[in-house]
């Protein structure tokens, strides 16, 4: 488990180098798991946790206000299914705000996820404010040590020349929650 986690470290650090994802800290989030100590991935993250920055794999920004990230249209996260959940399934739980700025451009967002290639179905959010994606997940789909779980937004803001960055939605938290 060790060798797959400095595997996934470096995979993440080749991709930040190459101008992939920028990825920091901590976030408010409901009781967030961090890493645990015998180094396996956490089942819960808060985003700006520096500890869980790792698992944020694809389409997070820098840490804001020590609290949560921008994503771009499509982001994804590494979790570590809970206890269980390869017989009983899980529920994939993220936790997010869709800021006035973005709502009054944009309207309704819809977020799809998927879940080791699994899809989830869409959620729509029809208003401005914070909001919780929950999906269940079928256990077939956490069969593995790591689950990758990307989102995808059916629109964002693309960039400008006041900001480099295409921007979604804003993610305090991401989990599977062992059923």
């Amino acid at each position: 488990m060790r060798r797959l986690i400095a595997a996934f470290a470096a995979l993440t650090l080749v991709t930040m180098a190459s101008g992939g994802c920028r990825i920091k800290k901590k976030a408010a989030a409901t009781k967030a798991a961090a890493v645990e100590e015998d180094g396996e991935l956490a089942s819960v993250l808060s985003v700006a946790e520096p500890r869980t920055a790792a698992q944020l794999t694809r389409g997070f920004y820098a840490v804001e206000a020590n609290q949560w990230r921008w994503t771009a249209k499509n982001f994804s996260v590494a979790l570590h299914p809970p206890k269980g959940s390869a017989e009983n399934g899980a529920v994939l739980q993220l936790n997010l705000s869709i800021p006035d700025v973005i709502f009054n451009r944009l309207g309704p967002i819809t977020v799809t996820a998927r879940v080791n290639g699994t899809d989830l179905g869409p959620q729509t959010f029809s208003q401005a404010g914070e909001a919780v994606l929950k999906r269940d997940v079928p256990a077939a789909a956490l069969k593995s040590d790591v689950v990758a779980v990307d989102f995808s937004l059916d629109k964002g803001l693309p960039p400008t020349e006041q900001d480099a960055r295409e921007l979604g939605i804003i993610v305090t938290s991401a989990g599977l929650i062992a059923k």
